[in-house]
């Protein structure tokens, strides 16, 4: 009776049905980039969501009264897209009503800004500009300005006064 209770033999344990030894690589393996062929992510762009928010009624909320101390809290809240009013039993639209030409190109809707750098000498290379230099390789991190302009001149001061 004891013999139908023992644990199983150490080797069993170890043994994976398994596991099979790896043939050797042959030359002819190809392994390639999976987006290979496709367009990059960059070129596609993907819209910017728009924040709904769905209401019961128009009275002022928790934080929405000013001078509260809730109030100022939610000052730094986003600040929705649209505001809905559902009053309740209602079914609120299943679509904005914001038309995918209003939608902003950029979050927050603002206008991405120019870079314009202004150079004392544009033909001359600045810091950083020369290629091979540890300037340089920092420099390669720096988004590229899109505007570069020669400085103007400072006032200069008179000599009599």
């Amino acid at each position: 009776m004891v013999d139908e209770l023992a644990p199983p033999r150490k080797s069993v344990e170890l043994e994976d049905p398994g596991a099979k030894e790896l043939e050797e690589a042959s030359s002819d393996e190809h392994f390639s980039d999976a987006s290979e062929g496709h367009a990059s992510r960059n070129e596609a762009t993907s819209p910017i969501p728009i924040t709904r928010v769905e209401r019961v009624d128009d009275a002022p909320a928790h934080g929405e009264v000013p001078g509260t101390d809730a109030y100022k809290k939610r000052t730094q809240d986003a600040v929705p897209d649209e505001v809905e009013i559902v009053p309740e039993g209602s079914r609120s639209r299943s679509t904005s009503r914001v038309s995918v030409s209003d939608r902003p190109l950029t979050p927050g809707g603002t206008a991405v800004p120019k870079t314009i750098v202004e150079k004392i000498d544009p033909d001359q290379p600045s810091y950083g500009d020369v290629p091979g230099t540890h300037a340089h390789q920092l420099r390669l991190a720096d988004a590229a300005p899109d505007i570069i302009v020669k400085a103007p001149e400072p006032p200069r001061k008179s000599q009599g006064t």
